[in-house]
């Protein structure tokens, strides 16, 4: 439902992690993904009076996506172009393949259609114009630390005390800056509060944090490595230097948004993110994203705040696995005024299919008239608490749960096996094992007309051996 107004301030729609292309089990996804983007979400954009998009990376499953992803997106961008006219911002994700994903970029930018991929063209902000002001969109795609390093000019050949001291020198400008302003004095007195609490969960010394609020941090770091050179591997660190590169750009007085696709320190993970490196070395601090009003992540697919407010991720619009069957998608509204202050409301996604966990027996599942009719064209993993064996339980539960798409055998698991003092377990032959087998398939013990010809059966079989 749209508001009546938005009075002076800016509006934008944050979204991520759309993942065009995605297989789930198997079955392609596109046509939910289709019917959350082609139907809601232009009506979010015209209900609700969006000024710009931030979609923050993988947009694409896979570098290579399938056709079907191709055309979709193809058809997204066309109708933002030509029909809606709302400026859509992007950056690539690790899904994505980024040089593919800029593909056209430069004429696309003409159309208000504005993608970054590789850290060398994002390398200053983006100066948007709304009706309402000027805001500096701040890209920082997704990409390796030496691929940022090498970029901002801090690879082992440009590691030296000259370009320590030029970083340096742009970071003090920025501080006296800063100290003039420090964003507004009415954000001051709500935020700034905030801004030194909401980062207590991240385990800095207090000196450290009066460090990162004048930009000193990354000016230390970099001055201490001046002899060994930057570690070219460390997200946090080249992330770092390369918020504080953008934020630097800023004109005086104008409202920043930065747009990353990263892994931010405390974030909670679902089931369907990809990993972006090994040993956890991938993971940012939040403090890299504090200088700006607002920040639009990507990657993580739950929708979650990380320290504050204005650091945010979206979440995917769709559940991209089981794990996620409990999380509450959405599309994420920001309202920015002249000074930065941000209100922030979320708009449930509407989607064609639910992703859903039913657990309880397998009869019970089967038969369940009210579960069949609310659940029988959602994804369905069923978890059976039953111990015995069932024959053909998948063909039987998709006759009701049409995208039933795995069977969770949680009872089986969980028989109990502490009474060892009973024979829970025994060597069957051949022989038992059929008539184990029988009797499950029939639900009920052989008879003894049953049980003489299958033993004449196993004689014969035996004999001819």
């Amino acid at each position: 439902m749209g508001r009546a107004g938005k009075g002076d301030k800016m509006r934008f729609l944050h979204t991520a992690d759309w993942h065009l292309g995605r297989i789930f089990y198997g079955q392609y996804l596109t046509d939910d993904q289709a019917h959350v983007l082609e139907n809601q979400f232009f009506s979010i954009l015209k209900d609700e009076k969006i000024d710009g998009i931030l979609l923050a990376g993988d947009v694409f499953d896979r570098a290579v996506p399938p056709i079907e992803a191709i055309e979709l997106w193809d058809s997204i961008i066309t109708r933002l172009a030509m029909d809606y006219k709302v400026p859509l911002f992007v950056v690539s994700g690790n899904h994505d393949g980024a040089e593919r994903l800029e593909v056209g970029r430069s004429m696309l930018s003409r159309s208000g259609i504005h993608i970054w991929g590789s850290p060398h063209h994002a390398l200053q902000p983006f100066e948007f114009e709304g009706a309402d002001g000027k805001v500096a969109i701040c890209p920082m795609p997704f990409s390796e630390p030496c691929r940022i390093g090498d970029a901002l000019g801090l690879g082992s050949a440009n590691n030296s005390l000259q370009t320590i001291q030029s970083l340096e020198n742009a970071i003090d400008a920025d501080t006296k800056t800063k100290a003039k302003s420090k964003r507004s004095k009415s954000k001051k007195a709500s935020v700034d509060i905030i801004e030194d609490s909401l980062f207590a969960g991240v385990d800095m010394a207090d000196e450290e944090i009066a460090a990162i609020e004048t930009s000193k941090g990354v000016t230390q770091d970099l001055a201490a490595h001046n002899e060994s050179g930057l570690n070219l591997h460390n997200y946090d660190q080249m992330y770092q230097a390369w918020s504080d590169y953008l934020y630097k750009q800023v004109p005086k007085g104008m409202c920043s948004i930065a747009i990353s696709h990263a892994f931010v320190m405390g974030g909670e993970v679902g089931g369907s993110e990809r990993t972006l490196s090994v040993g956890g070395s991938e993971q940012v601090s939040p403090q890299v994203f504090k200088d700006f009003h607002y920040t639009a992540l990507g990657h993580l697919h739950g929708p979650q705040r990380m320290g504050a407010d204005y650091i945010r991720y979206s979440g995917s619009p769709l559940k991209y696995s089981f794990d996620e069957h409990t999380q509450k998608k959405s599309f994420t509204i920001i309202d920015m005024d002249k000074k930065g202050n941000v209100d922030i409301s979320t708009i449930p996604v509407e989607a064609k299919r639910d992703v859903v966990i039913l657990e309880g027996y397998f009869e019970d599942l089967l038969n369940n008239k009210e579960l069949q009719a609310k659940h029988k064209d959602d994804y369905v993993q069923a978890r059976l608490l039953d111990t015995m064996p069932i024959m053909d339980g998948m063909a039987k539960l998709r006759q009701v749960y049409h995208r039933c798409m795995t069977i969770d055998l949680v009872g089986r698991v969980a028989t109990p096996m502490a009474d060892m003092d009973e024979a829970v377990f025994k060597e069957l032959n051949e022989r038992e094992l059929f008539n184990q087998f029988a009797e499950t398939v029939w639900k009920e013990p052989l008879t003894e007309r049953e049980q003489q010809y299958i033993n004449s059966v196993w004689d014969r079989i035996l004999k001819e051996d």
